[in-house]
């Protein structure tokens, strides 16, 4: 790996190599040349690579915190909103058989307790966001029915919560993917974290480390091991692989 070329034209040369937060399909389809890579990466690539479910993210302005009925609630700042393991059951279940859940399992933000700076005195802000299959159509009207889903199960936690309602903005998948392009069809994880691509499957059967087949070049995204959340573990584990070449390189010298 030599450097990188901008879209704007831009060539920045790097003399260690490339760390691409970028997923898997990205990397090998669109920024790579396919005469640069072997071809078994890309057949495993199309035959095994999955994407994780989509997303539909709200944003709310309200006029007060919100009512929940649950005295814990009111003090946390994030809030899981499933209301039994039957529900998350068959939430899970219809999204493993490629349904759009008819009741939406969210997860539900709101940080104006822990940080007052995030609305104004007396008020919040909030947002939460439930998945969706991959694929299907999600024009203005079908993301303004889910949303209804989605504040419905909040206001059956708590109970007020719609008349707090200033103003809200809703993001489907292609309003997701169109702000990050990490974020394909809404997809929060780079690829599934289900079992067939985790670990040595991940991004491909055979992988599980973020080198790649070109000299200097490391996968540092979600789409690497260990997968997406709140640790920046692909990022570092690319880091480290890249420091630790370095430091063979050094020694042969």
């Amino acid at each position: 790996a030599a450097g990188v070329l901008t879209a704007a034209g831009r060539e920045i040369k790097v003399t260690t190599g490339v760390l691409a937060d970028t997923g898997a399909p990205q990397l090998y389809h669109e920024l790579l040349h396919p005469q640069d890579q072997p071809a078994r990466i890309i057949r495993r690539l199309d035959d095994h690579f999955q994407y994780d479910n989509s997303t539909i993210k709200l944003d709310w302005a309200l006029s007060a915190p919100l009512p929940w009925t649950a005295p814990e609630a009111r003090r946390a700042g994030t809030v899981h909103i499933a209301e039994s393991l039957n529900f998350l059951s068959e939430t899970t279940g219809a999204l493993a058989r490629q349904q759009i859940p008819d009741r939406p399992f969210l997860v539900f933000g709101q940080y104006s307790m822990a940080d007052p700076t995030r609305a104004p005195r007396g008020a919040e802000t909030a947002w939460a966001y439930a998945h969706v299959p991959q694929g299907g159509r999600w024009g203005e009207s079908e993301l303004q029915d889910y949303a209804v889903r989605m504040e419905a199960e909040v206001e059956h936690l708590a109970p007020g919560f719609r008349e707090l309602i200033i103003a809200r903005s809703v993001m489907g998948p292609h309003q997701l993917e169109a702000q990050n392009r990490n974020l394909v069809g809404g997809a929060l994880n780079g690829g599934t974290a289900q079992l067939h691509q985790q670990l040595v499957f991940r991004p491909v059967p055979g992988s599980g480390r973020p080198e790649t087949p070109i000299t200097g070049l490391y996968l540092a995204s979600a789409s690497a091991h260990p997968g997406g959340g709140v640790h920046g573990a692909p990022g570092a584990i690319a880091a480290q692989a890249l420091l630790h070449s370095r430091w063979r390189r050094r020694l042969r010298v």
